[in-house]
């Protein structure tokens, strides 16, 4: 943190789905790892059975475990650490890896709309688009350092609540670059009337 500001937390990780999530996720990885420990080992016994060494079927079998268990082990990181958070001037975003922009130091802020199309498991399972799209507004911060794309809506798909638009809005008052005053502008906007959503 840093010294003199306060943080706030944004909503634009899980919230409500969190938990199952990590519960599914825990159930899935075991069964992954020995599934594809097996699978591996298939293909080790097939590799000795024609021209390779023994040990090939151990080895084959390792790889592929670990490495869904290194997949497995990303996702659970991912669910649990994504999220956003304002300290004074410092937006942090943080998926798998936490990237921070001071605003002061932006060259450009734009606010635009992405489209999100819904999707569905279709009667075989696969997955289906479903009628409708939605809306998220993003964020993007560009400085000479980095450049950060903030999604004002949760994975969950809940608009960030008022007040965290609003804090947003106030931290863009650090900024004095291009685009700033506009992207303060339309997230008090959405804050007083979601609905108005980049319109």
């Amino acid at each position: 943190m840093q010294p003199g500001h306060h943080r706030i937390d944004l909503s634009v990780g899980y919230a409500r789905s969190r938990t199952g999530r990590l519960v599914a996720l825990a159930v899935l990885a075991p069964l992954l790892v020995v599934t594809c420990g097996c699978v591996g080992a298939m293909i080790g016994q097939f590799t000795h059975f024609h021209q390779g060494p023994a040990a090939v079927t151990g080895v084959a079998a390792l790889v592929l475990g670990a490495g869904a268990a290194l997949l497995m082990g990303l996702l659970m990181t991912t669910v649990v650490r994504t999220g956003a958070s304002l300290t004074g001037p410092y937006l942090t975003v943080t998926r798998l890896l936490s990237r921070t922009v001071d605003l002061r130091a932006a060259t450009s802020i734009t606010i635009h709309a992405a489209t999100d199309t819904q999707t569905g498991v279709g009667a075989d399972g696969s997955i289906v688009a479903l009628p409708g799209n939605t809306r998220t507004p993003v964020l993007t911060v560009v400085t000479p350092a980095r450049t950060v794309g903030l999604r004002l809506r949760s994975l969950d798909g809940a608009l960030i609540p008022a007040r965290q638009m609003v804090a947003v809005a106030d931290a863009l008052t650090w900024a004095h670059c291009p685009g700033a005053r506009e992207a303060e502008h339309w997230l008090r906007v959405m804050a007083a009337d979601p609905r108005t959503m980049l319109l």
